[in-house]
C-alpha cells in the first residue's frame, strides 16, 4: 500500500453565534481538511483548525505546508511506517502543530480502514465506548446572558466549562456566582482563565472560588508564573488544569516535574496530533497527574479523533471538551454529534468511523468563492 496524494482542502465554516474566550472572538473558523489517498483507493481525512493564540499557522499557511512539505514526504510511502513518516515530518514541518495533527490523524483513519478497524484499535485499545462531555458557555460582560446560556446547556450536559479572565476579576466572579445561581448545586462547573489572571488576582480569586464551588481551574496563570501555579498546587485547594503551557510532549513532562498542576489538558490539535497528545497521557498519567481531553473547538474529523483518544485513555479526571460541531452552522460528516445524557458515543466504523460528505465538502472548499 503507497500514498498516492495528499490534499489539503480550506473550509468556509461558521459559528451559529460568537463564541467569547480569553481575548478571542470567533465567529468563524478557518478549518483545513487533509486528505491522503492511497494507490488501492484507500482514503483517510484530517482537519486542522487552527487558533492565532496559539500558533503562527493560518488556513493559508496549512494548506502550503501540505502542499510544498508534506506531501513530498508522504507521496510514495507506505503509511503502515506511520511512526516514521511523522518523524520525518517534524524535520520538514520544524513547529506546525496544527499542520501535523491533521496529518497524523488522516494516516490514523486511512489505516483504520485499510484493516477495518476505529482509530482507538490503533492507539491500543478502548476503555469505554462513549464519553462524558461537558458544556461550553462563552464570556459574555452580561451575566443575565451567561447565566441563561448556562441554564439552557444544563439541560444537556452534566457539568459545564465556563470562561473568566477578561473582565475585571470582580465582576468575572460575579458572573460565575450568577452562573451556580442559575443551574444550582449539582451541575459541575470549572472555569477557564485562559492564563489572564496574575498571581494577585488568584490570592483574591480563591474564596470566591471555593465559595461558589468551581471544582477546577484551567491555566489560571500564564506559563511565565509556573512557580505561583506551583504553590496553589500545593495547597491541594483547587484542581488546576495545564493548558497554554503544554504545546509539546516535553512541556507535559516538565509540568509532571515541575508538579505546576493537578491535570493535564489533551488537546491533539495544539499538541501536534493523537500520537503526541497519547505520549504526554502516558507522562502525566506515570507521574501520578489526572488528564482530559481538550479541544480547540474542531468540526466532525477533529472532534472524532479526540473521542478516539478519549477512549484510548485509562481514566479522565474531567468531562471531555467534545462537542465543537454543535457550534457550527456546517457539517463535514454524515452522522451528526449527538450528546445523549451527557456523554457522545465512540465512534466504532473503521478509521474515524465517520462519513464525509464529499458534495458538502466541495461545497463548503474555499477556494471555490476566491
Amino acid at each position: 500500500m503507497k500514498i498516492q496524494s495528499v490534499e489539503a482542502v480550506p473550509i468556509a465554516a461558521s459559528f451559529r453565534s460568537t463564541f467569547r474566550f480569553g481575548t478571542t472572538d470567533r465567529t468563524t473558523s478557518p478549518n483545513v481538511v487533509v486528505v491522503v489517498r492511497t494507490e488501492d483507493g484507500v482514503t483517510g481525512y484530517g482537519e486542522a483548525c487552527p487558533v492565532p493564540a496559539f500558533t503562527s499557522e493560518t488556513q493559508a499557511s496549512i494548506v502550503e505546508l501540505v502542499e510544498s512539505r508534506v506531501a513530498p514526504v508522504l507521496v510514495g510511502k507506505d503509511p503502515e511506517r506511520r511512526l516514521p513518516l511523522l518523524d520525518e515530518l517534524g524535520r520538514a514541518l520544524r513547529f506546525a502543530p496544527f499542520t501535523t495533527a491533521a496529518v497524523d490523524t488522516a494516516l490514523l483513519d486511512l489505516l483504520g480502514r485499510a484493516l477495518g478497524v476505529p482509530v482507538h484499535v490503533l492507539l491500543g485499545g478502548g476503555y469505554r465506548e462513549r464519553t462524558e462531555v461537558h458544556g461550553s458557555v462563552g464570556w459574555d460582560a452580561d451575566a443575565g446572558k451567561v447565566a441563561d446560556t448556562a441554564r439552557e446547556q444544563a439541560a444537556s450536559y452534566r457539568w459545564l466549562k465556563l470562561y473568566a479572565g477578561r473582565g475585571e476579576l470582580d465582576a468575572d466572579l460575579d458572573r460565575l456566582a450568577a452562573v451556580r445561581d442559575a443551574v444550582g448545586p449539582d451541575i459541575g462547573l470549572f472555569v477557564d482563565v485562559n492564563g489572564m489572571w496574575t498571581p494577585s488576582d488568584l490570592v483574591r480569586a480563591l474564596p470566591r472560588v471555593e465559595e461558589i464551588g468551581l471544582r477546577m481551574l484551567e491555566q489560571p496563570l500564564p506559563p511565565a508564573a509556573a512557580d505561583f501555579q506551583r504553590r496553589l498546587v500545593g495547597e491541594l485547594r483547587v484542581d488546576v488544569a495545564a493548558d497554554e503551557s503544554v504545546r509539546t510532549v516535553t512541556d507535559a513532562a516538565a509540568v509532571a516535574r515541575d508538579r505546576t498542576a493537578t491535570v493535564v489538558n489533551l488537546g491533539h490539535s495544539k499538541l501536534g496530533g493523537p500520537t503526541a497528545a497519547l505520549h504526554a497521557a502516558h507522562i502525566a498519567l506515570g507521574a501520578g497527574l489526572e488528564v482530559m481531553v481538550g479541544s480547540v473547538i474542531e468540526m466532525e474529523l477533529a472532534t472524532a479523533m479526540g473521542l478516539h483518544l478519549a477512549a484510548a485513555l485509562p481514566r479522565l479526571a474531567y468531562p471531555s471538551y467534545l462537542m465543537g460541531p454543535l457550534k457550527y452552522r456546517e457539517r463535514l460528516t454524515e452522522e451528526p454529534l449527538e450528546v445523549i445524557d451527557g456523554h457522545v458515543a465512540v465512534p466504532q466504523g473503521p478509521g474515524l468511523g465517520v462519513t464525509v460528505d464529499e458534495r458538502e465538502l466541495a461545497r463548503l472548499d474555499a477556494r471555490r468563492s476566491s
